[in-house]
């Protein structure tokens, strides 16, 4: 399987030239170029997600806004329907009330923050998995391990109800040695070590270490991962490079 973890930059005026309305044909050309099974979107606007879902044909995007009435951005799970089979799905919010909508923790940013999870099960097979989405906060480091925290707690609840394979794909906003990406590597795999400039600002700091990740349990890798770092028509698809963890249920 191809998983990709990607961040498309929501759509701000301040971008200029390289707002969402002058890259969303070159990420939608590229995405089906690639052919992706799974990937965790994050930075999902509405008018963002719509388009998506308009025009990437043969995939199912799912997940709900951030917001108090769930507007905003989303971090949604894009996959082929013709491959995987819908079982459950639903968000919840990184906070003390993860069914609250729009709650977050005291000491973040003002930017709610949500993990969306949905079972999977292959069209081809009775083998079910788990794929879980998120984007930790940007400003509180405090924020981001209760953020790991709170994922990995909702992993473990769900592991003993539907006990599966999982993956777990996100903008951590967390360098590699990072309190946060040390919770999540003490319990899953990283399949995406290593690579720089994961988040590159349009091109102006390409040497930002890694903040995006792909991790799992119960998959084995069958190539090493890739960056989409190119750029097309001389734009950047985002400020960051999407990341491509090729994956078999093990």
């Amino acid at each position: 399987m191809k998983i990709v973890t990607f961040n498309l930059r929501c759509d701000n005026n301040w971008d200029g030239e390289n707002r969402w309305e002058f890259r969303k044909g070159l990420v939608l050309d590229r995405l089906e170029q690639e052919a992706p099974d799974v990937v965790g979107f994050q930075e999902v606007k509405p008018e963002m997600a719509d388009f998506l879902r308009k025009h990437w044909n043969g995939y199912l995007c799912v997940g709900c806004g951030r917001g108090v009435v769930f507007d905003g951005e989303n971090n949604m799970i894009g996959f082929r329907p013709d491959r995987f089979e819908l079982m459950q799905l639903d968000t919840f919010w990184l906070s003390e009330t993860p069914y609250k909508p729009g709650s977050r923790y005291p000491g973040q940013s003002d930017c709610p923050r949500v993990c969306t999870h949905a079972l999977l099960r292959p069209v081809e097979g009775a083998k079910l998995f788990h794929v879980y989405n998120t984007h930790l906060d940007h400003v509180s480091d405090e924020a981001r391990v209760l953020g790991a925290q709170a994922i990995l707690k909702r992993i473990a609840e769900d592991h003993a109800l539907w006990p599966a394979p999982l993956l777990l794909t996100g903008d951590m906003n967390a360098f590699p040695d990072s309190p946060a990406i040390a919770l999540f590597e003490a319990s899953l795999k990283n399949e995406t070590p290593g690579f720089t400039a994961s988040y590159h600002g349009f091109g102006t700091c390409p040497e930002h270490e890694q903040i995006d990740y792909i991790f799992s349990r119960g998959f084995a890798a069958t190539q090493p991962p890739v960056a989409w770092s190119e750029q097309s028509f001389g734009k950047y698809l985002s400020d960051h490079n999407a990341l491509c963890a090729f994956l078999n249920l093990e």
